[in-house]
């Protein structure tokens, strides 16, 4: 996962699809799908943009343009040597603290859906700001996405973590677009039409403070479970596509919720919100707590490629960075 690694366009020409005529891909562009990712991300509406009932031709003509895309995008059926190339241009995000890079592999790495989660005041989103700045600082012709649904997103703090770092807060602020949608329909409607976003502004790291926010204040009671989950899974399959299609990184924070014990004792089991369906969605599952008054433990809960491990950092006007000598 070098830091060398070279940056590509985002979007593969829809061209390319040579089973598509000049009149398919002058209707699609009509339709804001202009590329093979786009094509890829609305396969589920392009029945309704050619309009097609039983025209079992038509239908067929379009199964092979979304496999042919798939195909271009080493997303159908590929030689595990091929892959190990696609996971060659992976992008490791620098978090701001090196004990935290080094549980993670080299840092938070792009074409998955990263989780930090823990109780309110852990660091959650104190990394993910880092992470932002520092990734907007790496890869200037690039821009962020930040999904603000706890009111979280503060201008003066992400000026104060790059002025630290020695870098131009104003350079950070205009490349960053703010959504904060103020139900769980319009997170959803957003995240829908972020391939527009992602493709037309350059996006390289989309910033998600939190997911699960707007879920747990609508969907109420145990009767509501099922389509709460089935929203949460609408959500996070879009953020997972989008992020292997254009090679780009997607943080989400995540709250918790405390489980008490059917034993008498003070203490109960906190877990991240979400259930099974967050759970098998996100990679890696990190958990954050407190260890002291600046100071924060991270501890990778699950993860595909990683063993379980813990890293100590600290909360300052850096955002988040190594621990002192004299602080360990």
């Amino acid at each position: 996962m070098s830091e060398e690694v070279k940056v590509k366009g985002l979007g593969t020409p829809i061209s390319e699809i040579k089973s598509l005529t000049k009149e398919d891909v002058a209707l699609l562009a009509q339709n804001g799908i202009e590329t093979v990712e786009a094509l890829i991300y609305r396969r589920r509406e392009l029945e309704e943009i050619f309009d097609i009932s039983d025209e079992s031709a038509k239908r067929t003509k379009i199964r092979n343009a979304v496999i042919e895309a798939l195909t271009l995008k080493k997303m159908w059926m590929v030689s595990a040597s091929e892959w190990a190339k696609v996971e060659q241009e992976q992008i490791a995000f620098d978090t701001g603290s090196n004990a935290l890079n080094t549980i993670l592999g080299g840092g938070i790495h792009s074409m998955g859906l990263a989780e930090f989660y823990g109780e309110f005041g852990a660091g959650k989103s104190q990394i993910l700001n880092t992470t932002m700045v520092l990734a907007l600082n790496n890869y200037q012709d690039r821009t962020a996405v930040y999904i603000d649904t706890e009111k979280t997103y503060q201008d003066r703090r992400i000026r104060q973590i790059a002025k630290s770092r020695g870098i131009n807060p104003d350079s950070i602020i205009n490349r960053i677009i703010l959504l904060k949608p103020p139900t769980t329909e319009d997170l959803f409607e957003l995240v829908k039409r972020l391939y527009l976003t992602v493709e037309k502004r350059k996006v390289i790291l989309i910033v998600c403070d939190s997911l699960i926010s707007h879920l747990r204040a609508e969907y109420l009671g145990r009767e509501m479970l099922s389509p709460r989950q089935q929203a949460l899974t609408r959500i996070l399959s879009r953020l997972k596509l989008l992020a292997e299609l254009y090679n780009i990184g997607v943080i989400t924070s995540n709250q918790v919720v405390a489980v008490p014990q059917s034993t008498m004792t003070p203490f109960g089991e906190i877990k991240a919100a979400g259930g099974h369906i967050m759970g098998h969605a996100v990679e890696p599952r990190v958990f954050v707590r407190k260890a002291g008054v600046s100071t924060r433990i991270a501890r990778i809960e699950d993860s595909a490629w990683l063993p379980p491990a813990e890293a100590t950092f600290r909360i300052s006007e850096k955002g988040i960075e190594d621990v002192s000598k004299e602080e360990k």
